[in-house]
């Protein structure tokens, strides 16, 4: 019996910057893990790409600081990784901070 997946309920979480050569940050995400998305926005400062992320928060508060940790994670691994460039998280870093106080807890 297939038991379709619930429909996602997004939640904005960050912003991320990386340099406006970097024009594929969306295209080369993460394919597994958490549901979420990653759009560009449509103005980024000069010399910059800036894009919004939202999780899937359809399971709690709880699960999408953790999925937003875990996505933001892998962001950073593939600009360093794949694009050669640094990722900065413009907005929504606490989110960061509130995922490493889920772990202690």
């Amino acid at each position: 019996m297939n038991i379709p997946a619930s429909a996602p309920l997004w939640r904005f979480m960050a912003i991320v910057e990386v340099d406006a050569a970097v024009n594929n940050l969306a295209g080369l995400r993460p394919k597994e893990g958490p549901r979420f998305q990653l759009t560009a926005c449509h103005q980024s400062p000069r010399g910059y790409a800036w894009y919004e992320l939202a999780v899937d928060g359809a399971a709690g508060e709880q699960a999408a600081i953790r999925n937003a940790h875990v996505v933001l994670r892998a962001l950073e691994r593939l600009a360093t990784d794949v694009l050669h460039t640094d990722m900065r998280i413009v907005s929504g870093a606490e989110w960061l901070e509130q995922a490493r106080n889920l772990r202690r807890a």
